[in-house]
């Protein structure tokens, strides 16, 4: 009898363990984020050929998606400005990007999954489009962003990250102007020739579509 109680005693505290770990392996356990950030950017092209001369402010809003704690995909729309010659000339750049990011360690509050981090370094790249004014005319471009950058969970659903980020646009006509363009005659048949934006940005976000606990509820007959 004695031996009984034992193990229905044991038997208890396991489910009761169980319960807990399952509670506290889901504790942020979110589909997405929504964020904002902010930082500085320069450009490199005709009109620049010296990295961090003439860094201007930049910001953005994203959204990114959480596959699983290592795979997300992050949509980005992001604004700065680009300089030369000091403040005396500049054009308005508007950036979205649709970027696959990856994490070095699993992204996630989780103490019983050896695996899990509340901090990773990550990787980033897809495609993206540019838009800015060229000649009087307003226009859009394709551009490639990639980078890297270093997630933190700092508390309940809220994050920051930094990254670093180039965008190559698929074209050479970033600042604006035909008088700037192509001063080096590189263009045409030498794909090389394209205008470079880089920032630096720190991001806060807010985790958002909580998942339903995949549990079996067991009834008693």
């Amino acid at each position: 009898m004695n031996l009984k109680i034992i193990r229905l005693v044991v038997l208890s505290v396991l489910c009761l363990s169980f319960t807990k770990v399952s509670a506290q392996a889901l504790k942020d356990d979110f589909h997405a984020e929504i964020g904002v950030a902010g930082g500085g950017s320069f450009y490199l092209g005709d009109a620049n050929s010296i990295m961090f001369k003439n860094m201007q402010p930049a910001y953005g809003v994203f959204f990114r998606y959480k596959f699983d704690p290592r795979l997300a995909l992050r949509v980005e729309l992001n604004g700065t400005k680009i300089v030369w010659n000091g403040n005396t000339a500049g054009n308005q750049i508007n950036t979205f990007d649709a970027c696959g990011e990856f994490n070095f360690f699993d992204l996630e509050d989780n103490p019983n999954k050896r695996a899990s981090r509340i901090f990773s370094p990550y990787i980033f790249g897809g495609p993206g489009l540019m838009n800015f004014e060229y000649d009087g005319k307003n226009i859009i471009k394709p551009a490639i962003p990639f980078g890297v950058g270093f997630k933190v969970k700092i508390a309940d659903r809220w994050n920051i990250d930094a990254k670093w980020t180039t965008r190559v646009l698929l074209s050479d006509e970033m600042e604006g102007l035909p008088a700037l363009n192509n001063l080096y005659h590189l263009n045409g048949s030498n794909f090389t020739n394209n205008d470079i934006l880089s920032t630096f940005s720190i991001g806060i976000s807010y985790d958002i579509f909580k998942k339903e606990c995949d549990c079996k509820v067991i009834k008693n007959k």
